[in-house]
């Protein structure tokens, strides 16, 4: 990250938290260097035992050792949608983000969804893959998720992946068994709620097809959880989803009270949780403990969920001749020109009997836009290239303060996509235009871009290269 990111992702902090931001623990300069030294190194340890399975995945943001919960692949590739069926719970974690003291309506990316047959229809209309309920805690409104997951079986034909987010404390067997009977594929537990107890999870194993443990890694249970591990491995739990801690304005106090380093980002996240889970993962190797474990840090959570979504709107909204990029924002491409230069580019690209829809010619005559596919058929001598770039929202109604449109889900309820510039544009020419597509449009293809001259290589497309390309590895500490 650019000291110039560093220095307004830190402005922005100090006004999120105000008055709080000087009671909170922050890294300096030298002890962020310091945390980054134990980070590698643990990395290093983790990576020393390459036949136990430690590998990266979605650009280096997620951690995994001997393989990963089907449910946490849909949700990287953004095929996932987590239904918060509830916002009630009868556990008071100290890390818990926000209040839970409202039952509410079963609700998702800000929408609310009064009966199942509208959550299905949702489901439906954005090709979602996999579904999560969580809350507050779901048990608490049983009746609630069984509704949603039998409606969920019943009409979506396709395949389907759905678990359930639990703390275990109403856990019996005969709701398990109507759980697992409605076709529930998963249920993870968060053990730290109720004090690291097996008790709920036992009773799951054998009877929903697969157990998961999903727990922040808190610092002070560092060896409850090493001794936990084992218990859970030697029981036949599938998976283990350790969570990076982040700091809310509601679980600030308590977060402050644990005496806790916190660290400067997109969101606040706690230091020591993250070394916390890399450590559990070094033990778990060096001890030839084979249970799964994933890091679900935050920059895992933040980029890749956030560019599902914003995919997912995007394929509902884009026009043909625009592209989606990596990080789910609209792409759109556009070339400037004399009218003869535009016209036989036009031209050109009707005599390749190329799709129509791919290409929009403006009624002036004199500027074109085009998907990325047809980057070889075009001629850019003497043309300007311009790249601008749209990102999405989901809302329940219309805003009125950006264009929109509007996507039935039935004959009752409707949602809206509204799109809203993400960047106004880069302009180009010559050299510069096979450079960017050198670094975006065919980045497997040709040599590295020739950085000499006005440009120099850090700054070259630094305005978007974060709208073009998933941002990788673990966040930076500062």
């Amino acid at each position: 990250m650019a000291k110039m990111d560093m220095a307004g992702t830190i402005q922005r902090i100090k006004n999120e938290y105000a008055d709080a931001y000087d009671t909170m623990t922050w890294l300096s300069p030298e002890s962020a260097d310091a945390a980054s030294r134990v980070r590698e190194n643990l990395l290093t340890q983790i990576f020393e035992h390459p036949g136990k399975g430690p590998e990266w995945r979605f650009a280096q943001t997620k951690l995994l050792t001997h393989g990963i919960s089907p449910g946490c692949n849909f949700c990287g590739n953004g095929d996932w949608s987590c239904l918060f069926i509830n916002g009630i719970c009868n556990a008071r974690c100290f890390y818990c983000p926000s209040t839970q003291n409202q039952k509410g309506l079963p609700m998702t990316s800000s929408l609310e969804f009064k009966t199942p047959n509208d959550y299905v229809d949702y489901v439906r209309a954005f090709g979602i893959r996999a579904v999560s309920f969580s809350g507050g805690e779901p048990l608490m409104t049983f009746e609630r998720v069984v509704q949603y997951l039998k409606a969920l079986r019943a009409k979506i034909t396709d395949p389907l992946y759905i678990w359930m987010y639990t703390n275990g404390l109403l856990v019996t067997e005969d709701k398990l068994k109507i759980l697992a009977d409605n076709g529930l594929d998963e249920i993870r537990f968060d053990i730290s709620a109720n004090h690291y107890r097996l008790d709920a999870l036992k009773k799951a194993i054998g009877i929903i097809p697969c157990v998961t443990v999903e727990i922040p890694a808190i610092p002070e249970d560092l060896e409850n959880t090493r001794q936990v591990i084992r218990q859970l491995y030697d029981e036949g739990v599938n998976f283990l989803n350790l969570h990076q801690l982040r700091c809310t304005p509601f679980n600030l106090p308590k977060l402050i009270q644990r005496g806790y380093t916190f660290v400067h980002g997109p969101k606040v996240t706690v230091l020591e949780t993250e070394l916390t889970a890399l450590e559990l993962m070094r033990y778990t190797l060096e001890n030839n403990i084979a249970l799964p474990i994933n890091y679900c840090s935050f920059a895992f959570r933040h980029r890749f969920q956030r560019a599902g979504a914003l995919t997912r709107n995007a394929l509902r909204v884009k026009l043909p001749h625009q592209d989606i990029t990596a990080t789910g924002h609209i792409r759109t491409l556009g070339i400037t020109g004399e009218k003869p230069a535009i016209l036989a580019i036009h031209h050109q690209l009707l005599s390749q009997a190329k799709d129509t829809d791919l290409w929009q010619l403006a009624k002036t005559y004199d500027q074109l836009f085009f998907a990325a596919s047809l980057w070889p058929c075009i001629d850019f001598s003497g043309v300007t290239l311009t790249v601008a770039y749209t990102a999405t929202s989901l809302k329940s109604s219309v805003s009125f303060r950006h264009s929109f449109k509007e996507i039935p889900l039935n004959r009752k309820k409707k949602v809206v996509i509204e799109k809203y510039p993400a960047h106004p544009g880069i302009r180009m020419q010559g050299d510069r235009i096979q450079e960017f597509a050198r670094r975006f449009i065919h980045p497997q293809s040709g040599s590295p871009a020739d950085t000499t001259g006005d440009y120099p290589a850090e700054d070259l497309f630094a305005e978007v290269k974060g709208l073009e390309r998933m941002t990788s590895g673990l966040a930076p500490y500062f």
